[in-house]
């Protein structure tokens, strides 16, 4: 009896050895991948722990309330194309009928090996974090992960960007995830790449909930690429790979515009009529003696801050690989359209003038003139936009910043200058207050091909306002020019515009909601000029 009882005590711990090995090694994908919802502004966004934007029910990932919450975004996320020993490599997020539409694996990049097969015992720890302004007591707060690179303040606190932060951290050296497979299935082998990408994405609230503000309806996003391995990765390409979704989905055209580093879906045949865009707002850098650069908010000298180099736009119903729009399927498809050609290697010809481009769909549907697109897009439509080519070195880091701006007015045309608007506010306006600043910022700025004859900056009106007002100027030469508002004791308080304008004469409204009622003042400087004015805010 003690023999059997000693034997049946043996078997059952072996069971139980077993079965915390399996806990230990063998962890399934529902419990490696995560999602949060991003929801401090009008934009509610699911984001992954694996660079993609799905909740489990695999509906879309992103929604815009000023469209009573319609979907505006299905799925999106980054790309890395380059070469190691002179061999395409490729990490990616793409359509895939689950919620795992990405090779990317959660976690580090830890002793050479992905986090999730050197240490899968810590699968909780790759998660995707949540932190929100003013809560100091919540489970991602308390654990944020620094020490996997999250942003941290001198104190070593978490580091809030805008008013809610999510940060995660994922790499594309796993083999096993599901995706690859995928990839694999087609006879497309999708080789390792040792790529670590931090994500860090943000909103604020903004002023209001209309339209007109800026922040209300905005998203940003950090990505920190590590090459971790000990070969270079040559010609590099980033990637921002996006399928937006609005309304009737098949009837969604996607167009861009380089002048603003700009990829963006319009229409023209649905009810709503937004235009949601994607712009480039810092690029990865590249030696440039003379020049200067930003890096993660920080000013460097000899570097150059790269544009957008192509933008390949999607649609769902180009099945021929020589047709406009179809999407790539293959490593070698990456690469050509990384390159700015269409899938199959030729040049990217626009039809409209026969001439070699690098953006498709590049027309302007305001005037409807240039390359557009305006037929049915079969649901699934987008675009990648590329930055590149640079290279990244064993242990180098690249970082890119970007932002998700959705645009609506009583119509097409109008959603379309909204939302370049928007983008050339947000490409005027420096870093920290993008990502920590409290200043009021709207973004109705209207310009007229009049070019004029002396510098002007007239009375705001109305004067007195409350809480919103309209400053008109005018500059008779291009330049470098900044509009700046300031309290009576000097202080910046507002910054609405800031970068190189054409000569003409522009509007801008500005929206004083977060400010106390009083006297300020207002300076248009650039070009020689130096002109002030005063107005009254009374609430």
């Amino acid at each position: 009896m003690k023999k059997y009882f000693i034997f049946i005590l043996a078997f059952t711990f072996q069971i139980v050895i077993a079965q915390i090995s399996n806990t230990k090694f063998q962890i399934s994908s529902e419990s490696k991948i995560n999602y949060v919802e991003l929801n401090s502004n009008n934009i509610k966004l699911y984001l992954q722990n694996i660079g993609n934007t799905k909740n489990y029910t695999g509906a879309g990932g992103g929604y815009w309330n000023i469209l009573n919450d319609q979907v505006i975004v299905y799925d999106h996320g980054p790309w890395i194309i380059g070469k190691i020993d002179n061999k395409v490599h490729l990490a990616l997020v793409q359509w895939y009928r689950n919620y795992e539409s990405s090779v990317y694996s959660p976690g580090p990049i830890i002793n050479n090996k992905p986090a999730m097969i050197e240490k899968p015992a810590d699968s909780l720890k790759y998660r995707i974090y949540k932190i929100s302004k003013n809560d100091f007591t919540s489970k991602d707060y308390l654990e944020w992960p620094k020490e996997f690179g999250a942003p941290i303040k001198n104190d070593g606190k978490p580091k809030l960007y805008g008013d809610q932060t999510t940060w995660c951290v994922y790499n594309s050296l796993d083999p096993s995830t599901s995706y690859r497979n995928e990839w694999n299935i087609k006879k497309d082998s999708l080789p390792i790449m040792p790529i670590e990408i931090q994500q860090l994405v943000y909103s604020r609230k903004g002023s209001n909930i209309t339209d007109d503000d800026l922040y209300a309806n905005v998203v940003f996003y950090e990505y920190t690429i590590i090459n971790k391995g000990s070969k270079p990765i040559d010609s590099t390409y980033f990637s921002f790979w996006a399928d937006i979704d609005f309304s009737s989905g098949i009837n969604n055209f996607p167009a861009c515009d380089s002048t603003l580093d700009l990829a963006y879906l319009w229409s023209n045949k649905t009810l709503e009529q937004p235009a949601v865009g994607v712009t480039l707002l810092y690029g990865p850098t590249i030696s440039k003696i003379g020049s200067k650069a930003f890096f993660k908010g920080k000013e460097i000298t000899n570097k150059s801050n790269l544009k957008l180099s192509s933008v390949h736009g999607i649609i769902e119903n180009s099945s021929s690989i020589q047709e406009p729009g179809k999407p790539a399927s293959s490593r070698n498809e990456a690469w050509n359209i990384a390159k700015g050609l269409f899938v199959d290697g030729n040049k990217m010809i626009d039809p409209t003038n026969n001439k070699s481009t690098k953006f498709m769909f590049n027309g302007d549907p305001i005037s409807n003139k240039g390359w557009l697109f305006n037929s049915n897009s079969g649901g699934e439509a987008g675009f990648n936009l590329f930055t590149g080519p640079f290279n990244l070195a064993p242990n180098d880091t690249q970082w890119v910043m970007l932002a998700l701006v959705p645009a609506n007015g009583k119509d097409y045309k109008e959603s379309i200058s909204k939302l370049r608007n928007k983008v050339k506010l947000l490409k005027s306006i420096q870093y920290d207050s993008l990502a920590f600043g409290n200043k009021s910022v709207v973004v109705n700025v209207e310009s007229e091909n009049i070019i004029p004859d002396e510098f002007d900056l007239k009375q705001n009106y109305p004067n007195p306002f409350n809480p919103s007002t309209t400053i008109e100027f005018a500059v008779k030469e291009s330049g470098n020019y900044s509009l700046k508002v300031y309290d009576m004791l000097g202080q910046e308080v507002a910054t609405l515009i800031n970068n190189n304008i054409n000569a003409g004469t522009y509007k801008v409204k500005f929206d004083a909601s977060k400010l106390s009622s009083g006297i300020y003042i207002y300076r248009l400087v650039g070009n020689n000029v130096n002109l002030t004015k005063k107005m009254i805010l009374t609430k």
